[in-house]
C-alpha cells in the first residue's frame, strides 16, 4: 500500500485504501480475499504528516477448540507520524516512521501487517460458546452432537 508524497501534500480525509497481498508477503498472517483494507486521513504537521484512521482486521484465524476458520472483521484504530525529522522525543504519544525527503512514496504494507499481527489474540475462538471437537471421533460439536461415550 503506497502513499505518495503528492497525496500527502494535498491531504486526504477518510480515503479508502485497498491492496492485494500475495500469500508470500507474510507467512504468519492470512487475510480474507488476500486484501489489506484501511481508511485513512492525512494532516500536515511540522516536519511531516500525521496519518490516522483504521485498518480492517480481516485476519483469518483458526479456532483453537474446533479448528474452524473464522474472521472477526473489527476496525483497528491507528495514528502515526511520517517525518524526516530525526529527533522524535517531542512525538512521544505517536508511533513514528522516518521518511526521507528523497522518497516520493512510502509503502505501509509491512507497518499495517505488524499492527494486525500485534492484535491477534492469544486464544482464538470462533465464539465464546464453542464446544470444540470430540476427542474420540473428531466431529465438530458445534455442528452436530456425536454418539461417543462421554465417560
Amino acid at each position: 500500500m503506497k502513499i505518495f508524497r503528492s497525496d500527502l501534500i494535498t491531504g486526504f480525509k477518510n480515503k479508502l485504501f485497498e491492496t492485494e497481498l500475495d500469500k508470500t508477503d507474510n507467512e504468519n498472517i492470512v487475510l480474507d480475499s488476500n486484501k489489506l483494507i484501511c481508511e485513512l486521513s492525512s494532516f500536515t504537521i511540522k516536519n511531516g504528516y500525521r496519518i490516522s484512521g483504521y485498518i480492517l482486521n480481516n485476519v483469518i484465524h483458526e479456532c483453537d477448540r474446533c479448528l474452524k476458520h473464522f474472521c472477526i472483521y473489527n476496525k483497528i484504530n491507528t495514528t502515526f507520524l511520517l517525518s524526516n525529522h530525526e529527533d522524535n522525543h517531542q512525538l512521544e504519544n505517536y508511533e513514528f516512521l522516518h521518511w526521507s525527503l528523497e522518497d516520493n512514496c512510502i509503502d505501509l504494507n509491512n507497518t499495517f501487517l505488524e499492527i494486525l499481527i500485534t492484535n491477534i489474540p492469544f486464544k482464538n475462538l470462533c465464539s465464546e460458546n464453542c464446544e470444540g471437537i470430540c476427542l474420540d471421533c473428531g466431529n465438530n460439536l458445534n455442528d452436530k452432537v456425536c454418539s461417543c461415550d462421554k465417560n
